[in-house]
């Protein structure tokens, strides 16, 4: 239910914490719906275009690359050797670190009573390519949280409970960012961060591309991305590492 507008916001604070440049990635609710019916095939081609265009724009140098919800398992997907459904993108060493907020990686082993195009998903990564595996040319964060959200009340609250339900199953209430389970989020190997206090999007300070919360992961991505080109150049001086990355 997400546009890249609404991640407008996000990327004028990633610009003033010093990324060198970020792009966001032309997913629209329409794409989400057809991948629904079709498969996730279409979003890891525009997910990997994405981040090889913006490789290329910051000149072969690895990038960062923040995924939202689905648009982590859009990355993962994206970065994959093995082909997906007879589509492979393959940008895995385009990615110096890989962001996740509130992703639900491990949404295969969660409780529902639906299966759907993310199942498959989630199953193919975990077979393929799980948990970091690219490191330790790339870096790995995984943030989440385990804050307690009751039921949304009212007739379109209870409309929402139930499409999210249907995406992720009925656990979001037992520690959540109130969409995404804190069990779900995080990946073997990789660095993992869980709030208390978040919530999932797009509003308020509290979410995870609020000034606040930005304030508390960015960092650590930045030291992260650092690390992984140190794992990639061994002989770089130390000092040829301290700029700050560009992101899709």
């Amino acid at each position: 239910m997400t546009a890249p507008p609404n991640y407008w916001p996000m990327r004028r604070r990633l610009l003033r914490r010093g990324a060198s440049r970020v792009d966001i990635c032309s997913l629209w609710p329409p794409d989400w719906a057809l991948a629904g019916l079709v498969g996730f095939g279409p979003l890891l081609r525009r997910t990997g275009s994405a981040i090889a265009r913006t490789y290329r724009m910051a000149g072969r140098r690895p990038i960062m690359v923040i995924g939202h919800s689905g648009g982590g398992i859009c990355a993962r997907l994206a970065m994959s050797d093995a082909p997906y459904r007879g589509q492979r993108a393959g940008v895995a060493e385009a990615v110096g670190c890989l962001v996740t907020l509130g992703t639900p990686h491990r949404l295969a082993e969660l409780s529902n009573r639906y299966r759907h195009a993310g199942h498959a998903a989630a199953e193919f990564l975990d077979r393929e390519c799980p948990g970091a595996y690219f490191a330790p040319r790339t870096g790995y964060l995984t943030v989440g949280s385990s804050r307690r959200v009751g039921a949304a009340g009212g007739p379109l609250g209870r409309v929402v409970d139930e499409f999210f339900k249907l995406v992720v199953g009925g656990d979001a209430y037992l520690g959540s960012d109130g969409i995404v389970p804190a069990s779900a989020v995080h990946l073997a190997g990789a660095r993992q961060v869980t709030y208390d206090d978040v919530l999932h999007g797009h509003f308020g300070r509290l979410w995870y591309g609020g000034d606040e919360v930005v304030d508390r992961w960015w960092p650590l991505a930045v030291e992260l991305w650092r690390d992984a080109l140190a794992a990639r150049q061994p002989s770089l001086a130390v000092p040829a590492l301290t700029g700050t990355p560009s992101s899709a």
